[in-house]
């Protein structure tokens, strides 16, 4: 029983390591899932492979409970929430993810340039990465000469528009707020599932209102999350080990989701229908592990680390691998055929081992040279406000 009883590791409501675990799992996942799709070296299980994709509806979820996750913690501490500065929040987004981006876009566009030439196309095509719109056209988003994954930030960028009157308005009314954004999802949902088989179909079951039933969860995660995380039962060892064991139990079920996911016959169809079943799952193994057991300092730390590279991993995985294979033609091939298309196992042994080191060391440069340092730059202009605004 004293077993039991003692006091674990408190739980940290403002950063849980949770967060930085399924980030690295999301990334990881659609990571695994492109660079699978170059050297054909299963590194995971297939259905976690061919379900890669939807690692993306995971990032959007996070995204969701990270940002609102203050104004539930405010709101479960009963304490004022955060001032809702419009002005100042895009200010800190566009510090946050437009540096690495634009320098990422910097690079596509010269490869683009190299490949094909000066276009009217690739001119618009770049105007529309430009304003984060790319989503929006279909030449900027299915058929894009520049970084095919940065559709996400569009998504991204309406969520961040809206999101200074979203998170007020759901912290003082939370069930209003989040049965909307998932009438939202379903309505669209419906409105799009029709048009299947389409070319249409193929703009429409990523665009932001897709996604709103997934932010829905996410602000849910987070204030359910909130409100459990400061609870005294928090103190004591036996309940954190079953929140532990719920854990994964919902990772059984994020499992299973994705089983469903890479196993359907219309792929493109059921991860428009099944976008809720997965965020749910995804949802429980964020709140579950998060109130459960704390790791230990050395996975903290390693888990907030990758977390951090997470976003450059993002932005040029796919990109430079697919420069590695086919402009650089890495590891060595001839011919117009690659040799995993031929069955050399022992080529695609050595891609998969050189796309995962090159993308992870691009990731790694990327942030210290460009996301850290305007980070800091980031802290030191707030901190001029901040003593400004004092006088």
């Amino acid at each position: 029983m004293g077993v039991l009883t003692a006091a674990p590791a408190p739980i940290d409501t403002a950063r849980p390591a949770a967060a930085d675990f399924l980030r690295v799992l999301a990334a990881g996942l659609v990571g695994a899932f492109h660079i699978w799709q170059q050297s054909w070296r299963a590194v995971l299980p297939e259905h976690w492979l061919r379900a890669g994709c939807v690692g993306v509806d995971w990032l959007v979820l996070l995204s969701a409970f990270c940002l609102f996750l203050p104004w539930a913690n405010a709101s479960a501490q009963g304490k004022p929430l955060p001032a809702a500065r419009p002005a100042e929040f895009y200010r800190r987004r566009a510090m946050r993810l437009l540096p690495a981006y634009y320098i990422n876009l910097l690079f596509s566009l010269a490869l683009a340039v190299y490949r094909r030439g000066w276009s009217r196309a690739l001119v618009w095509d770049l105007a529309a990465h430009l304003t984060l719109t790319q989503q929006l056209f279909p030449q900027s988003y299915i058929g894009t000469q520049l970084n095919g994954v940065t559709w996400t930030l569009t998504v991204f960028a309406l969520f961040y528009l809206v999101f200074p009157l979203l998170a007020p308005l759901c912290a003082r009314r939370p069930l209003p707020v989040l049965a909307w954004l998932c009438i939202v999802q379903a309505v669209y949902t419906q409105w799009a599932l029709p048009q299947y088989g389409s070319n249409a179909y193929v703009l429409l079951f990523n665009q932001f209102p897709a996604f709103c039933g997934v932010l829905a969860v996410g602000m849910a995660a987070a204030l359910i999350f909130a409100q459990l995380g400061r609870g005294a039962w928090t103190q004591r060892l036996a309940p954190r080990v079953g929140c532990t064991v719920l854990g994964v139990v919902a990772l059984v079920w994020l499992d299973a989701q994705l089983r469903a996911q890479a196993g359907a016959a219309e792929f493109q169809r059921y991860q428009l229908t099944n976008r809720m079943p997965l965020v749910l799952a995804a949802g429980a193994v964020l709140v579950c592990f998060g109130l459960g057991l704390t790791p230990p300092r050395p996975v903290r730390r390693a888990l907030h680390g990758l977390a951090a590279l997470s976003y450059s991993f993002y932005l040029w995985h796919q990109m430079l691998v697919v420069f590695i294979k086919y402009d650089l033609q890495l590891p060595a091939w001839q011919g117009t055929a690659p040799p995993n298309q031929l069955g050399n196992t022992a080529w695609m042994q050595c891609a998969d081992r050189l796309y995962w080191a090159a993308a992870i060391l691009v990731s790694v440069a990327m942030y210290f040279l460009a996301e850290k340092p305007f980070a800091g730059l980031q802290n030191k202009t707030a901190q001029k406000m901040h003593a400004g605004k004092a006088r």
